[in-house]
C-alpha cells in the first residue's frame, strides 16, 4: 500500500501586517513584529519570540503578534519537550484556537485553522486534522495547500480505518479460535471423565479375572502335589 507523506506547503510563515492592521496598532508594536519576523526568517526563534512578546506587552490583543508568537513556539518544539508540561505547542495551539474562533481577521483565522490541522496531522490525530482543514477552507476556499493536505489526511484516515477493520477481523477470528479451542478442551475433559469409570471397571474386572485364574492354578497345583505323595506302611507297636 502506498504511503503518503505529509506535505506542508508554507505552513508556518510569520505574517506581516496588512494596511488595515497598521491603523489599529502603534508604530512601536509594529516595529517589534517586523523585527521579530526578520529574526524568525533567520531561524532565531527565541529572539523572535521575545520581540513578539514585547509587542504584546504594548498591545495584548494584537493578533499579528499573537499569531507569530504561536508560530515561533511551534518552532521551539523538540523531541525532548514534546508531550511534557514544557511543550511549547500547547501554548501555540491555544493561541491558534483563540484566533480561529474569534474570526475577527479572516486571513489569520484561516491560517490558524490550517496550522492546527498540520499540528494534528503530525500527532496522527487525523479526525481533528480533517476538521481543522475544513474549517480553514470554509474561510479561504481557494487555499490549494490546505485542500491538498486535507486530501492527504482523508487518504491516510481511509487507510487507517481499513487497517483497523482488518485488525478487528483478525482479533475476532483469534477470539473465535480461542473459544473453539476452549470448547474442544472442555469436550475432551468431559470425555476423559466419562472414560475413567469404565477404565476403573475394566481394571477391577481384569484384576478379578487374574485372581480367579491364580486361585484355580493354586488349587490345581495343590491337588497335583497330593496325588504325587506315596502311600506309607502301617506299623503296630506291641508292648514288650
Amino acid at each position: 500500500m502506498k504511503k503518503f507523506a505529509l506535505i506542508l506547503f508554507g505552513a508556518f510563515v510569520a505574517l506581516s501586517m496588512s494596511a488595515a492592521d497598521t491603523q489599529s496598532s502603534t508604530k512601536t508594536e509594529r516595529n517589534l513584529v517586523v523585527e521579530g519576523n526578520k529574526l524568525y526568517a533567520e531561524e532565531k526563534y527565541h529572539e523572535a519570540l521575545e520581540c513578539y512578546e514585547k509587542a504584546l506587552a504594548v498591545n495584548p490583543s494584537y493578533q499579528y503578534a499573537l499569531y507569530n508568537k504561536a508560530l515561533a513556539l511551534t518552532q521551539l518544539a523538540s523531541d525532548d519537550n514534546k508531550g511534557t508540561q514544557n511543550d511549547p505547542r500547547v501554548a501555540a495551539r491555544k493561541i491558534f484556537e483563540d484566533i480561529a474562533n474569534l474570526k475577527s481577521n479572516n486571513t489569520l483565522a484561516a491560517k490558524s485553522y490550517y496550522n492546527l490541522g498540520n499540528m494534528a496531522f503530525n500527532d496522527d490525530e487525523l479526525d481533528r486534522a480533517i476538521s481543522m482543514y475544513k474549517g480553514s477552507l470554509r474561510i479561504e476556499n481557494e487555499n490549494k495547500e490546505c485542500r491538498q493536505n486535507l486530501l492527504l489526511a482523508l487518504k491516510k484516515k481511509e487507510e487507517q480505518d481499513q487497517n483497523q477493520d482488518k485488525q478487528d477481523q483478525q482479533d475476532q477470528q483469534d477470539k473465535n479460535d480461542e473459544q473453539q479451542q476452549d470448547q474442544q478442551n472442555q469436550q475432551d475433559q468431559q470425555q476423559e471423565q466419562q472414560q475413567q469409570p469404565q477404565q476403573q471397571q475394566m481394571t477391577q474386572s481384569a484384576e478379578q479375572l487374574l485372581q480367579a485364574m491364580q486361585n484355580k492354578e493354586n488349587a490345581t497345583r495343590r491337588k497335583a502335589q497330593q496325588q504325587e505323595q506315596p502311600a506309607g506302611r502301617r506299623t503296630t507297636d506291641k508292648p514288650w
